[in-house]
């Protein structure tokens, strides 16, 4: 009886024994994926035969899989598990790079050859600077905790309505209006000047028919510069009467208006982008233009006798709207161009009026200049800066 148990005791053992040694016959790869803010989303010790003829991707697709593809010039990775760079198929802003043993790979990976212990880490990285940065977290902390205050069934603020509009059409993750909107008829009202073009926006937004909305435009007689910039603005939303929309760019630029000021030269050029090719605008255009370049200051555009987040971001809006970079030398004041500037008035994930106020402005200033944030994210998101207007919803 001794004997036999010495017997399965000893069998046991090599059992074991045999065991333990193909486990340290395994080699490991160590998986690590890293987003920009430094989490690390994966850290994952990945083993593999010693001599197999598993490469580096085949291991990393079976362990946590690989969202990848092949090109004549190798293999490009669009995400790791589940995690993908920020904006993945909307812009290329943000991408992994690969490092091998915390060096920055200089070949792709599927030239990398494996070795035991060998740790291949994407991290995220971006080709923003940290103002582009800063406007993207921005405009983010903005929808997570002031969207729903400027956005509802009872009261909409037009800006960010299409700010948002824009940014979800366009592909972004964000929400549709009408996860925040449920009856947008509500809004629709054409009493007055402003609340018609408002509710063209509103409707173009989400697609109803604007034939009520331009009829009432067309019976608007503006009486001075503002009130034609919002019939022109509404009428080529409602694509009005071409007649009655070219009389309108005559009274527009026929003359300005008594107070002239940077707003007003913002909002211009933001109500006349559609007409840009008309090259009888083009003095009209500069004129605007040599007036903005007058009030740039370090801090922003001045209007009302002091720089304000409100009239830089007009002026934002207006620029783009053209094609125009607000962060390009001509627009720089002591090196501070007028995204920077606009940063300035931050606040609490919304914005003041003066950068010497207490509190963020949430009537005017802010969604103003999330509008603006907005405008600019998109106009640079695009490779060659092509214009962007912020109530063009045809495109």
């Amino acid at each position: 009886m001794k004997k036999i148990w010495l017997v399965v005791v000893l069998l046991f053992g090599f059992i074991t024994l045999a065991g333990c040694t193909t486990g340290d016959d395994r080699d490991t790869l160590i998986l690590e994926v890293i987003n920009l803010e430094g989490d690390v989303l994966i850290l994952e010790s990945i083993p593999f035969e010693a001599g197999s003829d598993h490469n580096v991707i085949q291991l990393i697709d079976e362990a946590v899989g690989l969202d990848y593809t092949e090109f004549s010039f190798g293999t490009f990775i669009n995400g790791i598990g589940e995690n993908y760079p920020t904006e993945y198929g909307v812009t290329y802003n943000y991408y992994f790079s690969l490092f091998v043993n915390g060096v920055s790979s200089s070949v792709g990976l599927d030239q990398i050859v494996l070795t035991d212990g060998m740790k291949i880490s994407f991290i995220e990285v971006t080709l923003l600077d940290e103002v582009d940065l800063q406007v993207d977290r921005l405009i983010q902390t903005f929808i997570d905790t002031h969207a729903d205050t400027y956005v509802s069934s009872q009261e909409m603020e037009y800006n960010v309505a299409a700010a948002l509009y824009q940014l979800h059409h366009k592909g972004y993750d964000v929400p549709a209006l009408s996860t925040w909107v449920s009856n947008p008829t509500t809004l629709f009202v054409r009493d007055t000047i402003q609340n018609a073009m408002r509710t063209a926006i509103y409707e173009s937004i989400f697609q109803s028919d604007t034939q009520l909305t331009k009829t009432a435009l067309e019976g608007f007689s503006p009486t001075n510069h503002y009130e034609a910039m919002s019939v022109l603005t509404g009428l080529t939303i409602a694509n009005g009467s071409n007649t009655q929309i070219q009389s309108l760019i005559t009274q527009i630029t026929s003359s300005n208006p008594l107070y002239m000021d940077s707003d007003y030269a913002g909002m211009a050029l933001l109500a006349l982008a559609a007409y840009r090719e008309q090259t009888s605008l083009e003095p009209a255009f500069e004129g605007y233009l040599e007036f903005i370049s007058s009030n740039l200051t370090s801090t922003g555009i001045s209007a009302w006798g002091s720089p304000n987040s409100s009239s830089t971001a007009a002026v934002v809006l207006g620029l783009v709207a053209h094609g125009i970079h607000p962060r390009s030398e001509a627009y720089q004041t002591s090196g501070v161009d007028l995204i920077e500037a606009l940063l300035l008035y931050s606040h609490d994930g919304a914005f003041k009026w003066t950068i010497d106020a207490q509190t963020a402005d949430m009537q005017f200033s802010t969604p103003q200049v999330f509008a603006a944030l907005v405008a600019y994210k998109l106009f640079r998101d695009v490779y060659g800066n092509p214009p962007f207007a912020l109530f063009d919803f045809a495109s």
